[in-house]
């Protein structure tokens, strides 16, 4: 069984393993083509933002050709109509101008090549224009002379304009092998891309066989395991089953002897005594004062014996002649034990304060008993210059520890507190003890038996009882009790032999 589970944890960590390289792989593959699909997009923007300077310039360098070829014609033949490109252009530059100058090229030194350029634009435009006018409004000047200014003046704009053309140019090659280079490495990241994750997928798949093979094999062994656990289900079933008619045997011999004890040996006292009283009774004149003593010891022994029998049989049957549990409600059993109560009550001058009980679920004259014995106890060890003070209070609890991994319940807690004459509390334990007393019979009466019967009680109904006490200061006997008993009561030995 423990190398099943260590060949099923370690497939287990071994495919995990096998899948963390994986997705580090395709995490890795997917961040390197992310990178390079970024980078081509990037040289991508460039070649475009090239396309868009130089298509900018050659408008501009057109409107301006324009311009100039059109006051050539203008000087030479003085006529308006030679003006109209002119005008076209004028319309046209400002928005060539702007567009030149939102250009932004990728190298700084042809940045301010292109800045030169626009201001030698403008200037020269403004030229043009001025010739223009100039020729318009003055005659004087020789149109020739005005011809050659223009020509001069064309050599540094045009020399501008062929360095930025062919920088440009260097720029977009520049960017074109960039481009190339990244569209291999695309390529080349794909190919390996593909590789790896055939790799990948048929170590997978590998990966998988083996796994199955071994779910084969764990599902095999797990089967021979079920079949040597169910072999020794069928044994311990059997044993039990065998423990169970034993168990059961036992308690139809624990009946028998109860029956015994209650009728049999009950016969044998009840005649003791019946022929103790008639001695007593026709040979009192014959009979001395010592004799009289033994008779009356030998009544009182049988009449203890006789208690004695009943308590036993009364304690042994809280779990082999339990009624089965009902909703019970613990006002009225209160009721009822303070009616057998009355006169000890009364006797005794006692005060009894009872909070309002909850319903449970348990067998109601078990529960009677229980709080019969309770309260019989607070009442018979009071002190002797105190009239005894009983409070009953009840409160909500916790489960206790042996069922807080069991079925969900409500809990309450019941504690019975009077100011008798309390005991030690090394001895707490010991008073639940069937025939353990703390006081001798002649100052108490009672055979021991009643906080035995008390827990009997309380443990078939899945509780617990504990008792907190000082000397001359009182005791408390607390039960925690679930609502819902039927979920943890001990299950009646009678049972288990049937």
């Amino acid at each position: 069984m423990k190398a099943f589970f260590d060949r099923a944890i370690h497939s287990i960590g071994f495919a995990w393993c096998a899948f963390v390289i994986i997705v580090l792989a395709i995490i890795s593959i997917t961040f390197v083509g992310l990178q390079n699909t970024q980078s081509i997009a990037q040289i991508q923007q460039s070649f475009q933002n090239t396309s868009k300077v130089m298509l900018a310039i050659d408008r501009l360098h057109i409107d301006l050709l324009n311009a100039e070829s059109s006051q050539r014609a203008y000087l030479i033949t003085l006529q308006e109509d030679d003006l109209a490109p002119y005008k076209k252009a004028l319309d046209q530059f400002s928005e060539s101008i702007t567009q030149a100058r939102e250009m932004r090229s990728e190298s700084d030194i042809q940045q301010k090549r292109i800045d030169n350029f626009v201001r030698y634009a403008e200037a020269k435009f403004a030229l043009v224009g001025a010739g223009i006018r100039h020729v318009q409004t003055n005659s004087e000047r020789s149109p020739k002379r005005l011809l050659k200014d223009v020509q001069i003046s064309d050599l540094d704009l045009r020399t501008i304009y062929q360095e930025i053309i062919e920088n440009e140019t260097v720029i977009r090659n520049h960017l074109l092998t960039r481009l190339s280079k990244a569209r291999k490495t695309s390529e080349a990241n794909l190919i390996w891309f593909a590789a790896i994750s055939i790799i990948m997928s048929s170590l997978l798949l590998i990966l998988l066989i083996k796994h199955l093979r071994n779910v084969k094999q764990n599902a095999l062994e797990l089967e021979k395991n079920n079949e040597l656990l169910e072999e020794k289900v069928q044994e311990r079933t059997q044993a039990l089953e065998l423990y169970a008619e034993e168990l059961g045997r036992s308690n139809r011999e624990l009946e028998d002897f109860a029956f015994i004890a209650s009728h049999d040996l009950q016969e044998p006292l009840r005649k003791i005594r019946a022929f103790s009283a008639r001695i007593t009774e026709l040979y009192a004149n014959a009979i001395d004062d010592k004799g009289k003593d033994y008779l009356s010891r030998m009544d009182n022994a049988a009449a203890r014996m006789s208690l004695l029998i009943s308590d036993l049989l009364a304690l042994s049957r809280v779990t082999t002649k339990g009624k089965a549990f009902v909703e019970v409600d613990l006002n009225a059993v209160l009721e009822g034990v303070l009616d057998d109560l009355e006169i000890a009550i009364n006797e005794s001058n006692a005060t009894i304060t009872l909070a309002s009980m909850p319903k449970i679920e348990g067998d109601e004259s078990q529960l009677q008993q229980l709080f019969l014995n309770l309260l019989s106890n607070a009442l018979k060890f009071r002190q002797a210059d105190k009239a005894p003070e009983i409070k009953v209070t009840v409160s909500e609890a916790d489960a206790p520890a042996q069922h807080l991994d069991e079925i969900t319940s409500e809990w309450i807690q019941i504690d019975v507190c009077d100011n008798g004459i309390g005991f030690e509390q090394d001895y707490s334990d010991k008073i639940f003890t069937p025939f353990q007393r703390l006081h001798s019979r002649t100052a108490y009466k009672g055979t021991g038996i009643g906080l035995s019967v008390c827990r009997r009680i309380v443990e078939r109904h899945g509780g617990q009882i504990t008792a907190h006490s000082e000397v001359g200061q009182g005791t408390t006997f607390t039960m925690i009790l679930p609502i819902a008993a039927s979920s943890f009561h001990l299950e009646e030995n009678s049972n288990a032999g049937s």
